[in-house]
């Protein structure tokens, strides 16, 4: 088989203008700049998996609107990079939008560390880069001496790298758009790749309240309306980012007017098939290269993405099945099917779920592996901060927006008088199948039997009023799942250590019967009540989360008070049957517990 013919594959660039100037294979989705730009929505959002050609769509947008450095629109040499695709055809937009903007473009993807110091540092040298690109500006006869002056600072690595100046970072977007606006005369447009990096990250290292305060001052430049400038001052003629989650209800988004999101579940066709490759461009892209042959192959063993309407392939996937088939077949091996995605992907945020989740989720585990959907509700607008609650919801939209399940189906339900739409999820092809065995369900199975095994020797000690072995226990789960990020969150700390305990008697269900939690009991709600298998045991648990080591001996006494002042054992203590009442004040700082026993009957 000979490639001599073949353009070449799009690997290693995800630069517009090289992959068109080099002869590079490119499928056309340049349709979609008019889609997007033409939208009325001032801040736009698209959400998809990663790998699926996020960055080089943004790119395309920068190639096609930017304005030169002369302030010309560059016309012929962007005629010639758009030779041939689809925009070109429609003269009136391409005459208003071709080479007009100053466009601002910034990939946020390497905005992390360990800690918010070096994420800080990492977001402020992206800085630096970015204002580097625009450093003709120092020269522009438009802009203020003040403004020359404090451009100059954004140049300097080590002066914005000190963590003292963060508040020149916080200002960045909003201040280099001011500058282009002043020297072009002409209204920006903003760009922002991967926006959501530095949350995710923010979240699985234990800093996320700290990288949204951070976040949301950068991300000012899209709270800036024509109300708060008078018209002629406004410098922003659009701003669109691509990310993996809405994350709409954090502060990021408070008070931006004018949002458009478009996430993989939403009901618009505009804008389905223009991220990732459709059935037809992969289909095409096979033939191209002389590998038709295999598309049954390819659509078992890659395909099943859904978004929205279409059925999608991801280009990564695609591109590099077909650069391995054809060095196969050049030496006349047998071409099998690699696992392309199982290393492309963080799912640490997804491994943080596993030690909570119920018998239910464990047994819709299995049903995904045996190729079956499963049912839940999605959290389209969960904020990084939620995943500290370990919510099975935010776990199943985790896996649906990282990629490792699809939405084969959904339907409207009225639940307690509300209106919720229940997806039907699956596990999309074979190569998705093995990753989820070795990412998640592995690691799961893992958890579950080693969560298993401590909750029952939990509840055992419980039910003897062994208050040390359960706390030495309950100590052990806690250094095993719970990492400090969990405590990053801005929710009830006792609500999370409710949760991490409720989740721990799940799994123990053929252990202990009647689990109740949050029930009304006496005078008031008891956080934890279960019985033994022949319910003549009863436990009751009140739950207090302190601000200190030393507070933990008050705080099971104070619960344990709660327990008695609330009457919560009431209903136990009338009842014959019920044989012997034990009552525990646990309290929690951080991964330190200390549990305090009372037996009332």
């Amino acid at each position: 088989m000979s490639d001599k013919n073949f353009k070449k594959l799009p690997f290693g660039t995800e630069e517009f203008s090289v992959l068109r100037k080099e002869d590079y294979y490119y499928i056309d989705k340049s349709s979609y700049i008019k889609k997007v730009f033409e939208n009325s929505a001032s801040v736009i959002l698209f959400t998809r998996p990663r790998r699926f050609g996020k960055t080089l769509l943004m790119n395309m947008f920068k190639s096609f609107l930017s304005v030169a450095k002369d302030g010309s629109s560059d016309r012929e040499y962007k005629e010639k990079l758009f030779d041939g695709l689809e925009i070109l055809k429609d003269k009136e937009f391409t005459d208003k939008y071709l080479g007009q903007f100053p466009v601002i473009f910034i990939s946020l993807k390497s905005a992390y560390g360990d800690t918010f110091e070096q994420a800080y540092d990492a977001l402020a040298r992206i800085v630096v880069r970015l204002f580097s690109d625009y450093d003709f500006l120092l020269s522009s006869k438009n802009l203020s001496k003040e403004d020359i002056e404090n451009y100059r600072k954004y140049l300097k690595r080590d002066f914005l790298c000190d963590i003292n100046s963060m508040g020149y970072v916080k200002e960045a977007l909003e201040f280099l758009s001011n500058c282009l606006y002043k020297h072009y005369k002409k209204k920006v447009i903003i760009l922002i790749d991967e926006y959501d990096v530095p949350l995710a990250k923010a979240s699985e290292k234990g800093y996320h309240n700290e990288m949204v305060a951070l976040m949301s001052s950068f991300f000012n430049v899209m709270k800036i309306t024509p109300s708060s400038l008078s018209k002629e001052e406004f410098p922003i003629k659009k701003i669109v980012l691509t990310g993996c989650l809405k994350v709409a209800k954090n502060s990021i988004f408070t008070g931006v007017n004018n949002l458009y999101v478009n996430t993989i579940i939403s009901e618009n066709s505009d804008y389905d098939s223009m991220i990732g490759f459709t059935k037809e461009e992969a289909e095409k892209l096979l033939k191209d290269y002389e590998l038709d042959n295999y598309f049954p192959f390819v659509k078992e063993n890659y395909d099943g993405y859904r978004f929205y309407e279409q059925e999608m392939f991801c280009p990564w996937v695609l591109v590099s099945f077909i650069d391995y088939a054809i060095k196969r077949k050049a030496s006349s091996n047998p071409i099998i099917a690699p696992n392309f995605w199982i290393n492309s992907t963080s799912s640490n945020a997804l491994l943080s779920y596993v030690g909570y989740l119920s018998d239910e989720d464990n047994e819709n585990m299995q049903k995904l592996m045996d190729g079956e959907c499963i049912e839940t509700t999605i959290n389209d607008s969960m904020n990084y901060d939620d995943l500290s609650m370990h919510k099975a919801e935010d776990f199943y939209t985790l896996l649906l927006f990282t990629g490792y399940l699809t939405v084969d189906s959904y339907r409207t339900e009225n639940i307690s008088g509300e209106d919720k739409t229940i997806y039907s999820l699956k596990i999309p092809n074979r190569e998705i199948r093995q990753c989820f065995i070795k990412n998640i369900k592995e690691h799961f199975d893992t958890i579950v039997n080693q969560g298993e095994n401590k909750a029952k020797l939990i509840a055992k000690a419980l039910f003897e009023g062994d208050s040390e072995s359960a706390s030495d226990n309950i100590f052990d789960l806690l250094k095993s799942y719970v990492s400090i990020r969990d405590f990053a969150t801005k929710a009830k700390k006792e609500n999370f250590y409710h949760g991490f305990l409720s989740g721990v008697f799940t799994n123990c269900s053929n252990f202990i019967t009647d689990f109740k939690s949050n029930s009304e009991s006496g005078d008031g709600y008891a956080d934890l009540i279960f019985m033994n298998e022949r319910q003549k045991i009863a436990v009751i648990i009140e739950i207090k989360a302190v601000n200190s080591k030393k507070e933990l001996p008050e705080g099971t006494q104070k619960a344990l008070k709660q327990i008695e002042e609330m009457r919560y054992a009431d209903e136990y203590l009338d009842d014959s049957s019920v044989k012997a009442i034990y009552c525990y004040g646990i309290s929690f700082y951080n991964k330190q517990c200390e549990v305090s026993c009372r037996k009332i009957k």
